[in-house]
């Protein structure tokens, strides 16, 4: 749901987050806060991302993303040290989201 350009992470989903979804949420989309269900952990050095929850944003045409929480320690490293952004591995990616659908 989205494009990622030149660093900056360009979405089309402005909807407010709320605790449910919508009764029209196939046509207007949402954002809500969700456990976390994956299996797996992203993990940078000796930082695991300690997620108790997750925002799972839908937008009609795109389908579903996954994006760590405010407050988690993977994306915390990121914001303490950017330059971490450099590594090729980073670069091109944007390092709150877990997953998305096709």
């Amino acid at each position: 749901m989205g494009t990622y350009y030149n660093g900056v992470h360009i979405s089309g989903n402005f909807t407010p987050l709320t605790k449910l979804k919508p009764k029209n949420w196939i046509e207007t989309g949402y954002k809500i806060i969700v456990p976390y269900k994956f299996k797996w952990r992203h993990k940078i050095g000796k930082v695991e991302c300690d997620c108790k929850t997750c925002e799972e944003h839908f937008q009609p045409y795109y389908g579903i993303d996954f994006f760590h929480a405010k407050g988690c320690a993977y994306v915390e490293i990121f914001m303490k040290r950017p330059q971490l952004l450099n590594l090729i591995q980073y670069s091109q990616m944007d390092i709150r989201l877990i997953t998305s659908t096709d």
